[in-house]
């Protein structure tokens, strides 16, 4: 299965490698449970010059796209301790498990742990796999405890519409379940609670687990890396 060209690397600041672009890959998962399969996306984080830049200037006006590379449902019924060999194995091939001149990998695994509790996800670590947990919740708000995130459906997927209205979120042409995708997109609908509160959630008979591995890729991408447009400090010449 081919994800990514193989011969996409990292750009660093140094003689012997290109600048632009920066990149940094983040893959998302939403976990399925009994009747929901488990959705599995990778995230290119892509960051360029805004304008021509100078090297005579330090400061450089930059701004990060993020497109999809990649997306997969795992077949329903899959184990869990099956689904975590796939996604470490996932992460290990070129170029998701490169590691960049920090000795970094220069790949991020967000997890959707909202269903399926504590326990599904302590196999990833268990099987030494990195990872970051999100459970989304209702509200509008956003905590951290620990390594882990607490994140509102509401500002996932307000956040994903905003980067596709922008252009700065694009789908990688060819990807088998693209249009699936873009179906969950258009079934998402937003209501409202007895106190004001806006909720998005998936029309009923709907899955939206698509969306939401994009979703959380995309918002860790942001909480990593910051968004919109902004100045980067280069260093090493």
């Amino acid at each position: 299965m081919k994800l990514i060209r193989p011969d996409d690397t990292a750009a660093f600041n140094s003689a012997d490698m290109p600048l632009w672009p920066m990149r940094h890959w983040v893959v998302g998962v939403d976990l399925g449970q009994a009747h929901d399969p488990t959705a599995v996306c990778v995230v290119e984080q892509r960051t360029e010059p805004v304008d021509d830049w100078s090297s005579i200037s330090l400061k450089v006006p930059t701004k990060t796209i993020y497109e999809v590379r990649h997306l997969e449902r795992l077949p329903l019924g899959t184990a869990y301790p099956a689904q975590v060999d796939f996604i470490r194995d996932l992460c290990s091939r070129a170029p998701l498990g490169r590691y960049n001149r920090r000795g970094r990998l220069n790949t991020s695994l967000v997890i959707d742990q909202t269903g399926v509790g504590r326990a599904v996800f302590d196999l990833f670590r268990d099987r030494g796999v990195k990872a970051t947990g999100v459970t989304i919740t209702a509200g509008d708000s956003e905590t951290r405890v620990g390594g882990s995130y607490r994140v509102a459906k509401l500002q996932l997927v307000s956040r994903l519409q905003a980067l596709l209205h922008s252009g700065d979120l694009k789908i990688a042409a060819g990807l088998k379940d693209t249009q699936a995708l873009v179906r969950e997109l258009q079934d998402f609908r937003a209501s409202f609670t007895s106190a004001g509160n806006a909720v998005f959630n998936a029309r009923e008979g709907a899955h939206d687990d698509l969306v939401l591995a994009v979703a959380i890729a995309v918002w860790y991408g942001q909480q990593m890396k910051g968004s919109g447009r902004r100045k980067v400090r280069l260093t090493g010449f």
